[in-house]
């Protein structure tokens, strides 16, 4: 092992701890961005119908757990943080095992073709005007009777 001077290893330790800043800084904008997707995925589960929660089997991690939704007739899910839960309370809770809380084998690629596609189909069915046709419940009446 090669012997280093004082001054050599300040220098190695500054530059490991301005490394460890760096990481830490990172894995504060993902979180964040993360963060920011769950408020965004808890909206779209609030105007979804049938969406439901349940627990990540495919993650070792305890609290992890996967949100599934119906959007233009296809699924969408979403692996949620424990530190994102509290987002998805108004979401239904099931068991792994019930059936709408089994992933249909979308990619993630299919998963935002399909939204893309429902987006495109709302915007021209629903357009602006949608928001004034929204009932109590929050739901579009022109998207509910599609």
């Amino acid at each position: 092992m090669p012997e280093y001077s004082t001054e050599q290893n300040l220098r190695l330790a500054q530059q490991m701890l301005d490394q460890q800043g760096q990481i830490t800084d990172l894995t504060k904008e993902r979180d964040g961005a993360y963060r920011e997707r769950a408020h965004l995925v808890a909206l779209l589960a609030a105007l979804t119908d049938d969406a439901v929660i349940s627990y990540a089997r495919d993650i070792e991690e305890p609290g992890w757990q996967i949100v599934y939704l119906t959007l233009g007739g296809h699924q969408a899910s979403w692996h949620i943080s424990p530190r994102d839960a509290d987002l998805f309370a108004h979401v239904e809770r099931v068991d792994v095992e019930d059936p709408r809380a089994r992933w249909d084998g979308h990619t993630t690629e299919a998963k935002y073709e399909r939204i893309a596609t429902w987006t495109a189909e709302l915007a021209e069915r629903c357009g602006p005007a949608c928001s004034e046709m929204h009932t109590e419940t929050g739901r579009c009446v022109i998207a509910r009777n599609r």
